[in-house]
């Protein structure tokens, strides 16, 4: 298996550790950006699945989904159908 290295570039590292440091509305975002931020350190697939508690396909997704969009990829996209009334 080939080890994806991830390079990011200043601006990146900066928002991800903000998003990183999410308040709990945020979470999804907090650990997607938790993700990307130890793949960047060269940490093992397995290695983050057991600090961050998520499995290996998840780690992967986000990891190849910052690959191909950036930071952009890993904001949710719009749901389909009517938004959410409460």
């Amino acid at each position: 298996m080939t080890q994806h290295t991830l390079i990011l570039t200043e601006e990146e590292r900066e928002k991800l550790v903000q998003w990183s440091r999410r308040a709990t509305s945020q979470q999804r975002l907090a650990l997607r950006a938790h993700i990307v931020l130890l793949c960047a350190q060269n940490v093992k697939p397995l290695a983050i699945c057991a600090k961050l508690n998520v499995s290996r396909p998840t780690v992967i997704k986000w990891r190849d989904r910052f690959q191909i969009h950036r930071l952009e990829g890993l904001v949710d996209e719009p749901r389909p159908g009517a938004p959410r009334t409460i």
